[in-house]
């Protein structure tokens, strides 16, 4: 569940009563929504879409670009309890071949907000999302696509911490968000042998367990006009928060045909209380990563502030 909602710095002060605020906020401080993981907030909303482009050597020299239009959208049961479901459309352009494109396969998430400290600006959620194999493309088109091929289910913890209880004014606006996963695969991966003739292992189509996790470093506008010092910044610039975040998978079984991988993300949130717009720059972190800088921008809806009394309420009023 994702995502934000910011004030303009004219009237932030008073906005914080009214249910824009809804979104991911501890004590004074609210945490936008980031574009390589998940934030801790339980929400009514959506993401329609987050598209990615990301440039790939290939072999010969040659460049190919990953692009996808990914769809997410969440709801919540309870106030406190939602679950979100999420798929896209990718596809892979090489100059000289054809196009290749299909459906990814369908994740569904559950999350409970289960503590939030509003005077140390504290929010701690546990989520499980379980990922369906064969929801998507299949066969070589799907295995183009990175669709794997047995279903896996991650147990999830996410994390928001404001640093607004820090005695030095100008870095009370920052916020750190992140989340860790461990994967867990259907179909364990087990190896297969030697290939006669490259001498490689080979291993059959399962998957190895696998940790998960990232961080963001978020500096919010809004919280250093209204918390702050009124710098009297023009009203779509109080609705900018610069962010950095870092995301990272790694094998945590043997055998295992992966490496570890980092990709950082750096950008700019605009939100407004009703849709919020973040475009980052993607930065391989390391080669394993990739060798190119590719692009992440997203479109997000507010239902608790577009439809407060139907899809943006809870069906449960159950916490």
């Amino acid at each position: 569940m994702s995502r934000f909602s910011i004030a303009a710095a004219a009237a932030g002060a008073a906005l914080f009563a009214t249910p824009a605020f809804a979104h991911g906020v501890a004590g004074a401080h609210m945490f936008v929504s980031t574009l390589l993981l998940d934030d801790p907030n339980v929400a009514d909303e959506a993401s329609l879409p987050t598209f990615v482009r990301m440039p790939q050597a290939g072999d010969g020299g040659t460049t190919s670009t990953a692009n996808s239009l990914g769809i997410e959208i969440d709801k919540r049961l309870t106030e406190n309890f939602g679950i979100g479901v999420s798929t896209g459309y990718a596809w892979m352009e090489t100059p000289g071949q054809k196009t290749v494109g299909g459906w990814q396969n369908v994740s569904l998430t559950a999350k409970y907000k289960a503590y939030v400290n509003p005077e140390h600006e504290f929010m701690l959620s546990l989520g499980v999302t379980r990922t369906f194999a064969r929801t998507g493309t299949t066969g070589a088109r799907g295995a183009a696509l990175d669709n794997d091929d047995t279903s896996s289910t991650t147990p999830k913890l996410y994390f928001g911490k404001g640093f607004g209880d820090l005695p030095v004014g100008w870095l009370r606006p920052l916020a750190l968000t992140g989340t860790i996963g461990f994967a867990v695969p259907d179909k364990k991966l087990k190896g297969a042998g030697l290939d006669p003739v490259s001498g490689d292992p080979i291993f059959n189509n399962g998957l190895a367990n696998q940790w998960q996790g990232g961080l963001s470093l978020q500096y919010s506008l809004r919280y250093l006009e209204t918390q702050v010092k009124d710098h009297g910044l023009p009203e779509w610039v109080a609705r900018l928060t610069p962010l950095v975040e870092v995301a990272w998978s790694s094998p945590a079984s043997r055998p295992n045909n992966g490496n570890t991988q980092y990709l950082i993300g750096a950008g700019v949130a605009y939100t407004a209380s009703t849709y919020a717009v973040t475009v980052e720059a993607l930065i391989p972190g390391n080669r394993q990563s990739g060798t190119h800088t590719g692009l992440v921008a997203q479109f997000h809806l507010y239902f608790d502030d577009l439809f407060p009394n139907s899809l943006g309420k809870p069906v449960s009023q159950w916490r």
